[in-house]
């Protein structure tokens, strides 16, 4: 099939269900090089939607459950543990990248939910994370120290030479940041490269996850600057910009994918500001948005989860209401939405990432054969958070696209 005209072969490989292709893409490096390649992706899904991947805990029973929640269709969502269970299991997502989730099951696995294809790393020998994900608390409480969990960057190469992934942990220790890399998660080596930020004490913002753009981890810092990590080269740098930060504001690290840029969200309960970073490495006001109406009075609390350059998505707890509300902001129409009422709520739980259906390979060793035929519940969970993601229902929308051209 190599030497197939390639108009003809993707016509071939549209008809097969992903986790075909994804299979297929274990027979040869031609294959598998052209599957992984983000133009076949853009050919496979025109037009597809992406979702939004939340998690929300229970501190008292250790329980989690994780949402997969459509931007234009009803919600789905799973829970690796029921109440009939009562399984104590940490569950995170500590990254989201091409396709690919990095999650931690009390273990850590790196999963392509559209192709059904996940692998266990080994993370025995890292230094730094065992510290970042930490164990429950005794009385149920999660540990203080899964707060960090925004010190894990993952990246995802999509170039046709270096199709891997790369997972760093930070490391801050006053002054200095250090940077622990696996190249292919399994091994773990401490970074030669350091950075130092004497005059600067300002510390690394908690829980928000760093923005992966140009090759480049990016992590915010309190006082608005960034520290800059390149997983290729090892490369560190802190970018100096300043932000002024005021009590009541709340704040959002993103990549604006419309114009490739870093964007810093500042919201109050009244308005919403979207800045980017310019050349001169300055806070630039973009856009001012106003905020959801929201009642002080009977608000418990709210958050920014979620910007891209299309939309942005904001979170909500009213005090007479078990369940919290997700809007979403549509940057093109000027308007607010409901995106969804969130059946659970906890004012820490704010691992929300927007994944976007790729055919990215995930090498499925034998010792994954092994575990799956294992009464292992890590895998069972793991399996039911792959199937939030329907395969045949975006084939569907890819069928219709299709004959529509046609």
């Amino acid at each position: 099939m190599n030497d197939l005209p390639l108009d003809l072969l993707d016509e071939i490989l549209f008809k097969i269900d992903p986790v075909s292709v994804a299979s297929i893409g274990c027979t040869n490096r031609f294959f598998r090089s052209y599957i992984s390649d983000p133009k076949f992706d853009s050919y496979r899904f025109p037009g597809v939607e992406s979702s939004l991947f939340y998690i929300s805990s229970f501190r008292d029973k250790y329980r989690n459950f994780v949402y997969c929640q459509s931007f234009v269709s009803s919600s789905v969502c799973m829970s690796p543990g029921n109440e009939t269970d009562q399984v104590k299991k940490r569950c995170y997502i500590l990254g989201c990248c091409s396709g690919l989730l990095l999650l931690y099951i009390d273990d850590l696995f790196v999963v392509n939910p559209f192709t059904k294809r996940f692998r266990l790393l080994d993370h025995s020998e890292s230094k730094f994370l065992p510290e970042i994900v930490g164990p429950y608390h005794p009385d149920g409480r999660l540990n203080v120290r899964a707060a960090r969990a925004m010190c894990v960057g993952f990246a995802v190469a999509r170039y046709q030479a270096k199709k891997r992934f790369k997972i760093v942990c930070i490391q801050e220790m006053q002054t200095m940041y250090r940077f622990e890399i696996s190249d292919d998660g399994d091994s773990w080596r401490l970074s030669k490269t350091t950075i130092m930020t004497t005059g600067s004490k300002s510390h690394l913002t908690i829980r928000m996850k760093p923005v992966y753009l140009d090759d480049t981890l990016h992590w915010l810092r309190n006082d608005g600057s960034i520290i800059a990590f390149n997983p290729e080269t090892e490369e560190a740098k802190l970018i100096p910009s300043r932000f002024h930060r005021k009590p009541d504001m709340k704040f959002f690290f993103a990549v604006d994918e419309k114009i490739n840029r870093l964007t810093l969200i500042s919201g109050t309960k009244e308005a919403i500001s979207v800045y980017t970073l310019d050349r001169n490495l300055k806070w630039d006001l973009a856009r001012r948005i106003k905020n959801v109406s929201m009642d002080e009075k009977e608000l418990v609390c709210w958050q920014v989860v979620l910007y891209d350059g299309k939309r942005l998505v904001v979170r909500e707890k009213k005090i007479e209401f078990i369940e919290g509300v997700v809007h979403v902001y549509d940057m093109g129409a000027n308007s607010w939405g409901v995106l969804v009422i969130t059946n659970w709520w906890a004012e820490s739980d704010l691992d929300y990432y927007k994944y976007t259906p790729s055919l990215y390979f995930v090498e499925d060793d034998q010792h994954n054969k092994e575990i799956v035929a294992t009464n292992d519940l890590r895998i069972s969970y793991l399996i039911k958070i792959m199937r939030l993601i329907d395969y045949n229902q975006v084939n569907d929308i890819l069928l219709t696209y299709r004959l529509g051209r046609r």
